[in-house]
């Protein structure tokens, strides 16, 4: 045993020397390759990049590559096109990194990393941030941590110095670990309801255990402060010790981009961040790999919480980080994705075994090892026949085996990511700085690559290629089969951290060993035939012009009874792509629920044909989206122009030939029905925002229970007559832009003629999607999660505003949700920890008002969050009122920088057109009238506004819902409870009883309430509560409860008292009764609302938009 720890050391030993040796000739040739310079004003030294980057003739930006004196390694880029700037840093240290006994310290430490000695306030950072129009964010990743801020460029050199002092000075205020421990855990917490955190945290803790791999990476209080008070460690002191140990310079990368010049962005880069201390290269090397034998050849059953069938087999691999080049991965990655005949997918769907193919990797820069997943989504039946397609997938493997690597194919991916790079589109400021940070820590990367990494031309190895799949062999595998019920099969274990119930038993012979690639039911799998779809042609027929002579809106060619013809010719981006867009109106009465459900199984339908026809599309370049909506048909297609109006004939001709199959059928009804219960399981803010305001706003949305009740109604003759019937009559909106000629148009909207060859739709006869005119008043509507598991609920407050036809009231309503974000998170989020989700923002549809809504998301309970949202609202006026002259104009000015900031591509300027004219207003000038109304707007008619909509006390048209989803494990009130007490009253006896203080029913708890606040002194009356919980026998440790600060008691008894004080105040609707219409009324005036298809039925519709812009196309003929 001693001889065998000895080898282990000593291969442990030379694997390290060899991995230092490595390196340090790796640094010796980067530094041959860089020169000294110092900066232009301060004379501070750094290395610059002597040699050539390889940059895409498309990118404009100028860049330069330097090396600080503390070997921190800087992208700088120049792009005089930018109206933000943007930075991140990201360091070579993830959660693989996380000591053994505190797992999750790493993510613990990216949280707070916020605050630094030279800006204290801990609330500091974030203010300038928003204040400034700007954006900010990290994650920690397995094998890094990444921090990134976007801002205006006016004040980027005060954010670099906030930003880089995080690195120089870190504060790690003591006053900060609790809260941020909370919001660790409350970040977990909300992950509990993700399958896709589920599979893969049960992934990793049946990996090796002695692996960092199989540890918890998110990390929570138990990790973190219970496992260190069990050691006796001091969570801060740890943290400390993890960041001075690994955060070293010499293992981050910077990338910073702004408007300034290159030489101004290098001198700030250069000062503000070689006072990082370099302490060598830190990066622990990850021994091992985490797939070893004994956990190799297993089958795991888990439980899902959604409504799916997964089924994943999981293969080891080394690291392949010095392949960035040829990327193995892909070529496998694009033949499993492939849905063509003679395909694994094309087989599977066949069968109607699958709906879904995948395949991933962990990282392509993962230290040590990798793993490769074959993913896939199944059908009931799939689960059924899981054995034969691991065996299909074997035999997949075999025959591609058996082919070899081949050039033919790769060429076409080789030929796709040379247009991609030719013809590069620069990303948003934010996207390329993330993405250039965290790239370059692969030690391969040599630096003329630095910029083109993840982008570049790839090249052709078959050795990489035939390497890589050895390791895809039936002895290298382990398979996890996911689903809500599993027929036959007991669970045996709990998952420790998701509680996901699994099982795990040695997969049967047949399934590991050879004979498994030679399976007797073959199909003939083949490789894919040349694909059509890649551009021969790559001319680029337009000019880039100056930025004063860019059409700021699109020609109107034709509008005719049957259509009407947009087109624009590109003149700023000479790109040889193209955007068409093809929407076609086909309805004559207003949709039911029926018609709804049919058109969402139509769409699944036609999803399921056209993404195994239409792939080869997707791979050369180009991408498709087509949505069959309750009253209309919706095509869109971009990329390469080249074959775009071939890929909307191919479409149209389907859609119009369309037939439809009872087994294609039955797979959409299927997946429907997977879609519709599964939406139960999202998070709980994501439940009010995407799913329910919608509801409550959108005229012809019902919900997703009454969709899926409808989808029983549903044949196959009624969809077929679905189909047959949408194309008799129509009318088509039609855009065309980018690399065209005016002729090119004029074919596309003839040849969309020819192919629907149906009757006019007139004006009158077309329906359109129209928005709700919520009467004025104060509602709440208030629902439970069907999820017993899930531990959060959480509130959205909308309240409604001016119109959103108005340039000004648009302004006004963006300025307020701005000014609100950052101060409402400081309150509920930073200060009283409630939760991770909080934002304020504002929503708008298509016609009626602009909307600001007020989310979110926690253990709390939903009443709670609703009454400190309401404190919120009444305090921030305040706020707005005492910004000064020039706090608001820098306010205005960051505004006016976002709206002014130059589109990155055709498809980003056609998108906006399209918005514009899909509304029916074609005010394609709405940005230049939004300008103009900033340019004159006073904070005065910010507080205008504010009155008018916000303050329930001086709003004439006070319009305001409430939405609250509670969790199963909260008390829950019905609808008599809310006629019967007071939301404070709720709200308290709802933290009464998530801390266990159960014994005092809600009538007692009204009249104690009732009483106390004829006195109003909190202290007083939280010791009158504990005697009254003493009084039922509740225990002392139990009572201690009520006065700590994370019970949130104190605080609900503090505003039950306010309230109670108070004189009720009921607010009724000002045009109608809703009493006479069978609503109810809570005490302080809310409308209950119990069904939201019975409450739009009381409500009108806006009308729709008249167009701002005469309508006179250029041709008649």
């Amino acid at each position: 045993m001693q001889n065998q720890l000895w080898f282990h050391a000593t291969l442990v030993a030379i694997f390290i020397g060899l991995y230092g040796w490595y390196h340090s000739i790796t640094d010796h040739a980067l530094q041959l390759d860089f020169v000294a310079r110092t900066t232009a004003n301060l004379k501070l030294p750094y290395m610059e990049f002597s040699g050539k980057l390889e940059q895409s003739p498309g990118d404009l930006r100028e860049h330069k590559l330097i090396k600080l004196s503390n070997n921190l390694m800087v992208m700088c880029a120049k792009d005089v096109d930018a109206t933000q700037a943007a930075a991140s840093l990201s360091i070579n240290i993830g959660s693989l990194d996380d000591p053994s006994e505190l797992n999750g310290l790493a993510h613990f430490l990216e949280h707070m990393l916020f605050m630094a000695k030279k800006y204290p306030d801990e609330s500091e950072y974030i203010a300038f941030i928003k204040k400034n129009a700007g954006e900010y964010n990290a994650f920690t990743s397995l094998h890094s941590t990444t921090y990134f801020f976007g801002i205006t460029n006016q004040v980027l050199e005060e954010t670099l110095d906030r930003f880089s002092r995080f690195f120089i000075d870190p504060l790690f205020a003591p006053s900060s670990v609790t809260r941020e421990l909370h919001a660790v855990d409350s970040e977990h917490k909300g992950n509990l309801q993700s399958d896709l955190r589920r599979a893969f945290q049960l992934n990793r803790a049946l990996s090796n255990t002695s692996h960092p791999y199989s540890y918890f990476s998110t990390g929570n209080l138990e990790t973190l402060r219970d496992s260190s008070q069990q050691r006796g460690l001091d969570i801060r002191n740890e943290m400390i010790r993890f960041y001075e140990t690994y955060y070293s310079a010499d293992i981050m990368k910077l990338a910073v981009v702004g408007n300034h010049s290159i030489e101004q962005l290098v001198e700030w880069s250069v000062a503000k961040f070689s006072d990082i201390k370099s302490k060598g290269n830190t990066k622990p090397q990850v021994i091992g790999q985490p797939l070893t034998s004994d956990v190799m050849g297993k089958v795991v059953h888990y439980q899902t919480l959604s409504n799916i069938y997964l089924l994943s087999l999981e293969f080891g691999l080394p690291e392949f980080k010095a392949q960035y080049k040829t990327r193995p991965d892909l070529y496998l990655e694009l033949l499993f994705k492939r849905q063509t005949p003679g395909s694994l997918f094309h087989y599977l769907k066949q069968k109607g075994w699958a709906a879904d193919i995948n395949t991933d990797t962990l990282s392509q820069d993962m230290d040590g090892f990798n793993m490769f997943e074959i993913e896939i989504n199944m059908t009931p039946d799939g689960l059924k026949h899981y054995n034969n397609i691991i065996r299909a997938v074997f035999e997949y493997l075999r025959v591609l085996v058996a082919y070899g690597p081949q050039k033919l194919f790769y060429d076409e991916i080789s030929a796709v990511t040379e247009l991609n790079f030719r013809f590069y589109e620069t990303p948003g400021v934010v996207n390329w700085v993330l993405d250039r940070s965290q790239r370059c820590h692969n030690p391969h990367i040599v630096p003329e690559h630095y910029l083109s990494a993840g982008n570049g031309v790839l090249d052709f190895n078959y050795k990489d290629v035939a390497d890589f799949m050895t390791h895809l062999h039936p002895q290298n595998y382990r398979v996890f089969l996911g689903a809500q019920n599993h027929s036959d099969v007991e669970f045996t274990t709990t998952e420790k951290y998701f509680g996901t119930p699994y099982r795990v038993d040695t997969l049967p012979l047949n399934l590991t060993d050879e004979t498994i690639m030679y399976w007797t039911e073959q199909y003939r799998f083949h490789l894919p035939t040349p694909n059509s779809f890649i551009p021969k042609s790559t001319k680029v027929i337009g000019k880039i012009v100056p930025p004063t002579d860019v059409a700021l809106a699109p020609s109107l060619l034709y509008r005719t009874d049957a259509y009407e013809l947009w087109f624009k010719q590109d003149d700023q981006f000479a790109r040889p792509h193209g955007y068409i867009r093809v929407e076609i109106a086909y309805a004559q009465t207003a949709p039911l629920s029926f018609d709804r459900a049919a058109a969402q199984l139509l769409d699944k339908y036609v999803a399921i044909i056209l993404d195994g026809e239409l792939y080869n599309a997707k791979v050369a370049g180009m991408d498709y989206s087509v949505s069959f909506l309750t009253t209309k048909v919706d095509i869109e297609v971009s990329g390469f122009s080249a074959k775009l109006q071939n890929l909307v004939d191919a479409i149209l001709h389907r859609l119009k030939t369309l037939n439809i199959e009872d087994h294609i059928f039955q797979d959409s009804l299927t997946q429907m029905r997977q879609n519709y219960q599964n939406k139960r399981n999202r998070q709980p803010f994501q439940q009010l925002q995407r799913i329910e305001h919608p509801h409550f706003n959108l005229a012809y949305v019902w919900s997703f229970e009454t969709l899926e009740q409808q989808l029983a109604n549903i044949t196959i003759d009624s969809l077929q007559r679905l189909v047959t019937s949408a194309f008799e009559r129509t009318y088509a909106k039609i855009i065309v832009s980018g690399n065209y000629y005016e002729s090119d148009a004029v074919d596309t909207a003839r040849n969309v003629q020819q192919i629907l060859d149906s009757q006019p739709l007139s004006a009158d006869k077309q329906i359109h999607g129209r928005v709700v005119a919520i009467e004025p008043g104060h509602y709440i509507h208030r629902t439970q999660m069907s999820d017993a598991s899930s531990l959060n609920g959480a509130s959205l407050v909308t309240i409604y505003c001016g119109s959103q036809l108005s340039a000004k009231d648009r302004v006004i309503t963006e300025l307020l949700a701005h000014i609100n974000g950052s101060p409402f998170f400081d309150m509920l989020r930073t200060k009283e920890q409630l939760g991770y989700v909080v934002y304020a923002s504002k929503v708008r549809y298509k016609t009626g008002r602009m909307m600001l809504v007020f989310n979110a998301q926690s253990e709390v309970n939903p009443a709670y969050l609703t009454q400190r949202t309401d404190k919120f609202i009444r305090d921030i006026r305040q706020h707005i009122h005492d910004h000064s002259i020039e706090e608001f104009d820098a306010l205005v000015l960051s505004q006016i920088a976002i709206k002014t900031a130059k589109l990155k591509s055709i498809e980003d300027e056609a998108t906006q057109f399209w918005k514009r004219i899909s509304t029916g207003v074609y005010d394609f000038d709405y940005l230049v009238q939004e300008i103009a109304q900033l340019k004159v707007l006073s904070k005065e008619d910010l507080l205008e506004a504010w009155d008018m909509y916000v303050n329930p006390n001086t709003a004439v048209n006070y319009t305001r819902i409430d939405s609250q989803i509670w969790p199963v494990k909260s008390v829950y009130p019905q609808d008599s409870k809310l006629s019967t007490y007071p939301n404070s009253v709720i709200s308290l006896f709802g933290c009464l009883h998530s801390n266990g203080l159960v014994e005092v029913g809600i009538a007692e708890l009204y009249k104690f309430v009732q009483h106390a606040a004829l006195s109003n002194n909190v202290n007083d009356s939280l010791s009158d509560l504990e005697e009254l919980y003493f009084s039922n026998h509740v225990t002392a440790q139990t009572l201690e409860r009520i006065t700590t600060d994370d019970s949130r008691i104190g605080t609900a008894v503090e505003m039950a008292l306010q309230d109670i004080a108070k004189s009720t105040h009921k607010f009724r609707s000002l045009t109608g009764d809703f009493g006479t219409k069978n609503m109810r009324q809570t005490l302080d005036g809310k409308w209950i609302i119990d069904n939201i298809d019975s409450f739009k039925a009381m409500q009108k519709l806006y009308d729709l938009a008249e167009p701002e812009t005469s309508l006179a196309p250029k041709y008649t003929n």
